[in-house]
């Protein structure tokens, strides 16, 4: 009678032991498998986030480069290629205060502005952007150009002139172009503000 009570037990408690590691990896793999998809979706999100900023980056590039282009196209000479840079229904204000609106406007301004203004010791580059995206297709720069060296209405040559330029750049398919530009000339510092009042 002892033995047949004992069997019983036995089997009892072989289950038990049996059941708990059974029990034990199931809650295990269950762990692994919640931390696989943690890990997973952690993946994707910074996947997502990368591929935005390494996008959000070429973007502020090419915004860059509208400046860069509008500066060499001056050097140039070349209009056509300046009134390319923007929108067909775009706006400029030149420093001189002048409003220009579509590129066939800016061409016929662009060209005798430059024949008049650039010479060979010329120069022109942007500096100092600050570029903020206000929509995923929309962009607001604001930077400093620089123009060395550029004939003045009387002849002379004029050694700097820099210009506040401010534009709204707008994706149109695949190419970013400038919407509306506005250059207003830099007002100069006075001369002795760099001069030491120490003697």
């Amino acid at each position: 009678m002892k033995t047949s009570q004992t069997y019983p037990t036995a089997l009892i408690a072989i289950h038990t032991i049996h059941s708990a590691p059974q029990k034990s990896k199931s809650e295990l793999r269950g762990l692994m498998q919640r931390l696989g998809l943690a890990f997973l979706a952690c993946t994707l999100v910074i996947s997502a986030t990368g591929s935005a900023n390494a996008s959000g980056a070429r973007d502020e590039g090419t915004v860059r480069g509208l400046g860069d282009a509008f500066a060499n196209a001056f050097i140039q000479k070349n209009a056509e290629l300046r009134a390319s840079l923007f929108a067909e229904d775009g706006t400029f204000l030149t420093p001189q205060g002048d409003f220009l609106q579509g590129r066939v406007a800016m061409v016929k301004e662009f060209g005798p502005e430059a024949e008049q203004a650039v010479n060979v010791t010329t120069q022109a580059a942007f500096s100092n952007y600050r570029i903020r995206f206000v929509k995923p297709d929309v962009a607001v720069a604001d930077a400093l150009l620089t123009v060395r060296n550029v004939n003045g209405p009387d002849g002379t040559i004029i050694p700097v002139i820099p210009v506040n330029f401010f534009f709204v750049a707008v994706r149109h398919g695949n190419r970013w172009l400038i919407q509306d530009g506005r250059a207003h000339f830099a007002a100069a510092a006075p001369s002795n503000m760099f001069k030491s009042s120490m003697r």
